[in-house]
């Protein structure tokens, strides 16, 4: 008993999730100002590649109109939404119970016959 007190315990992996206090690593979801950098960022990179956001559009329309099924799928995304995965579910409703008729019991026939040895 003395030698496990000596050894010291190994910290539980669930405690703070890693994390130290006062320290952020990057846990849970970023700041609201963060986005806010990253979307005014795209936006000065579309009006510097293709002049305007509504032209970098147009461009995709083009893509999508020359046949090219990305382009195609990435603005239906985005005007209507991904659509919603839906998975097929058999369900067997067909269930297989004995059925058992209690309302008229049968009766059994309790005479008794002796079987006589015929090995003598």
């Amino acid at each position: 008993m003395e030698q496990e007190d000596k050894k010291p315990k190994k910290p539980d992996g669930r405690r703070n999730n890693g994390a130290v206090k006062g320290i952020s690593r990057g846990q849970g979801r970023p700041p609201k100002i963060k986005e806010k950098e990253t979307n005014a960022l795209t936006l000065k990179a579309l009006t510097k590649a293709f002049g305007s956001e509504e032209k970098a559009w147009i461009h995709v329309a083009k893509k999508a109109a020359e046949g090219n099924f990305n382009y195609t799928k990435m603005l239906w995304e985005y005007r209507y939404g991904k659509p919603k995965e839906q998975q097929d579910l058999n369900v067997n409703t067909n269930i297989n119970i004995p059925v058992v008729d209690f309302s008229k019991p049968k009766t059994i026939d309790v005479d008794h016959e002796d079987i006589k040895d015929e090995k003598k």
